[in-house]
């Protein structure tokens, strides 16, 4: 989306027609309006989002300008409307958003003129595009107008392109970026395909004819059953994450602020603590992995390693047997005696020797014959000695493994409990400074807080674990079964299918959505470390929440406000960019970034620095910015403005500023 050109129509404090045409171009692709306090810069942003989505910011919700609204008589009708011109994957838009408004009542109070109009105006939508020509324009249905300027640019994604300086500091701070980076990013698009098509297997499924076979209706209500748990576990997953990740954090905020006291015992004790628990933190990861260790020993040899003494005694029995017997001649590889027979039957061997009874070569090979299978157990003998050494092979350190796996997993186990118990200790010291018991209070109920939520998070795992297998034991009752008529084969088929095409976007989208997490935390710090004139560094937690490394910092709204440029300038390049695209799948888009006073909250060095980065990052920049921080801003900006306009009162005879009648010139 890039956006073309506002008209605004006796909007607010814009009486008249008044038109903004934006810069296009990509190498100035910068347009400034710059105003003074109250000049009707946030009107601008506001009369995008009106016009967009009907989306009324105002505390006054009349629209219509107060002059115009003034002088209006019983019964007039006086409208107000916002075109926006914006070009969407090549083709040009136009959007219109009217109300009109009637005249009920004009009288005089306290000697001044009150007219009230209607509790409703008329509202009116019009989208429409040109054609390729560049002269016909198509009318979109209007039943299909928002859904059609949500494919452009999603309503619940628009904070995030049309913002104030007073909404740009809480951007990064958001709960919501999940969602907002996989809306920004297309990835909603892959999320959106392979959650129908879970819903198109559930619902193939269900068509599975089990009448007749009680297994298999069993195993229909079971996976009904069980994949609705599914649903609710996985629900019941994310609660559980969402508050291990909560108690954790608040457990390290509250060690970070024992670290900043004054006090040298709190300080030694909270750094203890810190090093003790990250200790404890590998060990238990170590523990983990030496579980699975044992399980994957455990399953890949056992069935050989306890039936060693059967095969040992086996094979000493073979030996015994060949021994008395002179020993066993081995057949030739793969022959049998069928093909021995069909020489003789011919009367010719194969390399044209004449094969008549008494003859020594008749003789050679009737007794090769003898030892060919079915009749003769030697070639049987020896593949069973074959395998039976391979095992014997393949088991020789499988004791030994185990023992010392054995070993590891009891010291991790008695390393754990040390560390648990100088844990404990350490809780149990006294801390002199009230301020910080208390603080060592909240932080031990943190982390007792923490222990619950993740024994319900593992437990909850354990679970779904559980159910995803009894789901797969029902599949395959429910696919072993459904050969059993031609309709449950095509079923079937149709499963399988979409069975794989479900997996594979799910595949997908979990790939594509580490290529987004890993690059926008690369971009993010890169464009914040050249912003901030400090030295921090950036975090993206799995839900795209934007943390520093140093937890101990305290945000200024400056601050906050250049996290969240850094935030917007990395998405947005990265959709500039079209990381995602391939040649069989388009997701990158272009998108503008509006802006209201962008500055209010950021100092001169700050100003500088973003200056430099925003519009290199984004197709188009649009700001209304106060004179004041145009004056900062100008030096890095002026090489990047394509357009440039000014925000003006009108005045009375008298020279004063009249608020209720703006231009933009």
């Amino acid at each position: 989306m890039i956006i073309n050109k506002l008209e605004m129509y006796n909007f607010r404090q814009y009486i008249g027609l008044q038109e903004v045409e934006f810069s296009t171009d990509s190498e100035r692709n910068v347009t400034v309006l710059i105003g003074v306090n109250t000049s009707g810069k946030t009107t601008i942003i506001r009369a995008f989002e009106w016009c967009l989505y009907g989306k009324n910011g105002f505390e006054d919700m009349v629209l219509l300008n107060s002059e115009v609204r003034e002088n209006m008589n019983m019964d007039d009708i006086q409208e107000t409307w916002v075109a926006v011109t914006f070009i969407h994957d090549e083709k040009v838009y136009t959007i219109k958003r009217t109300h009109r408004y009637v005249c009920m009542e004009r009288h005089v109070e306290n000697g001044k003129i009150m007219v009230e109009l209607g509790k409703k105006p008329q509202e009116d939508v019009i989208l429409e595009y040109l054609q390729k020509d560049g002269q016909t324009k198509s009318e979109i249905d209007r039943s299909n107008i928002e859904e059609s300027m949500n494919r452009v640019l999603p309503r619940d994604l628009s904070d995030y392109f049309f913002f104030g300086g007073e909404r740009i500091s809480g951007i990064a701070n958001r709960t919501d970026l999940s969602k907002a980076v996989r809306g920004l990013m297309r990835l909603d698009v892959l999320e959106n395909a392979y959650t129908h098509l879970r819903t198109v297997v559930k619902e193939f499924e269900g068509d599975i004819d089990t009448t007749g076979d009680t297994n298999a209706q069993k195993a229909k209500d079971g996976l009904e059953t069980y994949t609705k748990r599914k649903t609710e576990l996985e629900e019941e997953l994310k609660n559980y994450y969402e508050q291990v990740a909560y108690w954790l954090e608040e457990e390290k905020l509250f060690d970070a602020q024992l670290a900043k006291s004054n006090i040298e015992q709190v300080k030694e004790l909270a750094d203890r603590r810190r090093r003790v628990q990250s200790a404890l933190e590998g060990e238990v990861k170590k523990l983990e992995r030496i579980k699975q260790d044992i399980v994957q020993l455990f399953n890949n040899r056992t069935f050989a390693y306890f039936g060693l003494p059967s095969i040992k005694a086996s094979l000493e029995f073979l030996e015994k047997q060949n021994a008395k017997a002179g020993g066993v001649r081995e057949s030739i590889p793969a022959m049998e005696q069928d093909a021995i027979d069909y020489l003789i039957k011919r009367g010719t061997c194969i390399c044209g020797t004449p094969l008549k009874p008494g003859t020594p070569p008749f003789m050679r090979v009737m007794e090769e014959r003898r030892v060919l299978p079915p009749e003769h157990v030697g070639d049987a003998v020896r593949q069973y000695k074959d395998k039976s050494e391979g095992y014997l092979a393949g088991t020789e350190d499988y004791k030994d493994n185990i023992e010392r796996k054995f070993i590891e997993y009891r010291e991790t186990k008695r390393q754990i409990g040390q560390l648990q118990n100088e844990l404990e200790a350490l809780a149990g010291k006294v801390i002199d400074d009230s301020e910080a018991r208390r603080i060592e209070n909240n932080r031990k109920n943190a982390h007792i807080k923490y222990s619950e939520a993740k024994q319900d998070y593992d437990l909850c795992n354990r679970k779904l674990g559980e159910c995803q297998s009894n789901i797969e034991n029902c599949r395959k009752a429910i696919d072993k079964f459904a050969n059993s008529s031609k309709r449950n084969q095509r079923t079937a088929r149709l499963i399988a299918y979409a069975q794989r095409v479900y997996e594979w976007l799910l595949d997908t989208y979990r790939e594509k959505e580490d290529i987004v997490r890993i690059e926008l935390q690369k971009r993010v710090n890169e464009n914040f470390s050249k912003m901030y004139h400090g030295e921090r560094a950036i975090e993206i937690d799995d839900k795209y929440r934007v943390k520093y490394s140093d937890i101990t910092t305290e945000e200024s709204d400056g601050l906050k406000a250049v996290k969240s440029f850094a935030f917007i300038a990395s998405l947005v390049s990265m959709a500039k960019d079209r990381i995602l695209d391939e040649d069989d799948m388009k997701l990158g888009q272009v998108y503008p970034v509006v802006m209201d006073a962008p500055f209010s909250n950021v100092d001169e060095i700050h100003i500088d620095n973003i200056c430099k980065i925003l519009p290199k990052t984004a197709n188009q920049v649009i700001m209304a910015v106060m004179q004041k921080d145009w004056e900062y801003a100008s030096g890095n900006l002026q090489g990047y403005v394509g357009k440039s306009y000014k925000i003006e009162k009108d005045r009375d005879v008298y020279g004063k500023e009249i608020d209720t009648v703006t231009h933009i010139v």
